[in-house]
């Protein structure tokens, strides 16, 4: 992109809407689709081109709100969740709608596994709706803390969801999201007086250290594929949420490779992450790679309680989850064989898939405090 634009790559905020409903780009690819991926990236770097060859003068103003009621943090279901709502809208000089921007925190996994088409989930219908209703205008969902938050009542652990992962569901998620975004953005007071900044900085983050050894890690590996097989069907099982996967899938979810990759990893050097801020008018946006989890994501934006700023996570690359410290704390002497068992520790997905040590989130948070600071 920055080859075709001639934009710096620090200048460029990429943030992917992160579902689960789409072809596997990070781990799995098949050589058949790396036709498609190569087409796709040229297709956005297209598009960056063409809008940036169209630009004109625009006025541009941001507002919060909140969308409540529709997610939950998944680890611990009566922990309070962000809830804000950012929207930007951007207008010509006469009124015409040129975009409208919508800031939220959740995972796209409305739409689940017992659909095999593809779908852009609760954002894409949210982009859809907002695109119908104001002409002209190009609807961007940018995610924002997630790592932790769910759609619905969909904790870890949940069974009795009236929700079970329909097209309808997805959509009222998405169309709600979209009339709450622009009812806000009917009261955005707009301007051309709009400052534009970007400041980077770079951020460590320590790898987790697991209290057992890789070779405690392939043994356990070994004993549960052989104990619990494989599942061969191309869907969920009926009655599967992303809430249950784990519990009706545990020979996908919990046969100890995760575990064999943390014991492999742990010695690897710390990860070099950079993390930048933008100001778009009085609007200021903190973004970086990874699963931030919502907790992090809330002190970023506490950190400036006069003027609140958007945080977008899943930018730039897919580099893992983000956790607080406290549920790592609560699970750092549970043994390998122990670890694994879906009913008693699929609430800490996220945790125990993260790549990095419990205090790197609030390395990540510092850093992108002190960034916004700078603007």
């Amino acid at each position: 992109m920055t080859q075709v634009t001639g934009i710096p790559t620090d200048n460029i905020l990429l943030n992917f809407t992160h579902n689960h409903t789409s072809p596997d780009t990070i781990v799995s690819l098949p050589r058949e689709w790396m036709t498609w991926t190569t087409w796709l990236a040229d297709q956005v770097a297209g598009c960056v081109f063409n809008a940036a060859n169209k630009s004109t003068t625009a006025k541009i103003g941001t507002k919060l709100g909140s969308f409540d009621g529709w997610t939950v943090n998944r680890q611990y279901p009566t922990k309070a969740v962000d809830t804000e709502l950012g929207v930007m809208r951007v207008d010509d000089d006469e009124g015409n709608p040129i975009a409208r921007l919508v800031n939220f925190a959740c995972h796209g996994v409305a739409d689940g596994g017992q659909y095999l088409e593809w779908s852009g989930d609760f954002a894409g219908e949210m982009s859809a709706e907002i695109e119908s209703k104001t002409p002209g205008a190009v609807a961007i969902y940018v995610q924002g803390a997630a790592g932790d938050i769910h759609p619905f009542d969909w904790w870890f652990g949940n069974t009795a969801s009236e929700h079970l992962h329909s097209h309808e569901d997805t959509a009222l998620l998405g169309i709600s999201l979209a009339t709450s975004a622009m009812n806000i953005t009917e009261t955005v007071t707009i301007s051309q007086n709009v400052p534009l900044g970007v400041a980077t900085a770079q951020a460590t983050l320590h790898r987790q250290q697991v209290n057992w050894s890789v070779e405690a890690a392939l043994e356990n590996r070994t004993e549960l594929k052989a104990s619990l097989g494989t599942y061969s069907g191309e869907t969920w099982l009926p009655g599967t949420t992303t809430a249950n996967t784990a519990e009706n899938h545990p020979e996908m979810y919990g046969w100890g490779n995760n575990e064999v990759g943390l014991a492999k990893n742990q010695s690897l050097p710390a990860v070099s992450l950079t993390v930048r801020g933008f100001r778009i008018g009085e609007t200021l946006i903190s973004a970086h790679a990874g699963e931030l989890f919502n907790e992090l994501g809330t002190e970023i934006k506490n950190a400036f309680p006069n003027n609140r700023p958007w945080v977008a996570s899943y930018c730039d690359e897919y580099i893992g989850y983000i956790s607080t410290r406290q549920p790592h704390e609560e699970i750092k002497d549970i043994p390998v064989n122990e670890i694994v068992d879906m009913k008693k520790y699929r609430r800490y997905y996220g945790t125990t898939t993260s790549p990095y040590a419990p205090e790197a989130g609030e390395s990540l948070v510092t850093t992108a405090i002190n960034v916004l600071k700078t603007l």
